[in-house]
């Protein structure tokens, strides 16, 4: 037992000593007006969002992380906030040059409230739980030992959303994305 555990200890200070912690994510800001008559007046619906990453590179090939999000949307008497946690695992697969590429899964949980503004000064909060399983592909390009610019592209999971309410039933959904919406541009710097 104590040769097992030596063997152990031995493994996880070799791996530690290659391992490299970084930092990053990404920023997103949009704003969109929906075409209209130019005598009818339309709200603007404005979104930020911030997603903050820190991972673990353990070798040339594998590295954890977990991503940590916040997004705020406004249209009209309606906001909405969303928090969201996603701890993945990356595998690089293949490195051409300064880009790598990559293949990610992850699972996640996210947390919405939408509150809208009605008559009088009363507000109507209505809340509901994501969580999700699945991978997505993507690719790093390394600018230099420090800085890489990081972006997955697509995903294939599953995706159940509950909303916070009694005797109410939740969503799921299975299936493959790889339309623009699905894509995501992030910066990491690693110490």
């Amino acid at each position: 037992m104590k040769k097992f555990f030596l063997g152990l200890a031995i493994s996880v200070i070799s791996i530690s000593a290659n391992a490299q912690v970084y930092v990053g994510g990404g920023l997103g800001f949009s704003s969109v007006k929906e075409a209209h008559h130019e005598d009818v007046d339309v709200d603007t619906k404005t979104t930020f969002s911030l997603v903050p990453e820190i991972g673990y590179q353990l070798d040339e090939k594998l590295a954890v992380g977990v991503g940590l999000g916040y997004s705020h949307s406004k249209y009209g008497d309606l906001k909405g906030d969303a928090f969201s946690i996603e701890p993945y695992a990356r595998y690089t697969f293949a490195k051409l040059g300064t880009v790598d590429l990559f293949i990610e899964g992850g699972v996640g949980y996210q947390h919405t409230k939408n509150t809208e503004e009605i008559k009088d000064n009363v507000e109507v909060n209505e809340k509901e739980n994501t969580f999700y399983i699945g991978v997505r592909p993507g690719f790093k390009v390394n600018l230099n030992q420090k800085i890489a610019l990081v972006s997955r592209v697509g995903w294939l999971g599953w995706k159940t959303t509950k909303p916070d309410v009694d005797d109410y039933k939740g969503s799921s959904e299975f299936g493959l994305n790889l339309d623009a919406t699905a894509v995501q541009f992030g910066v990491n710097y690693t110490f």
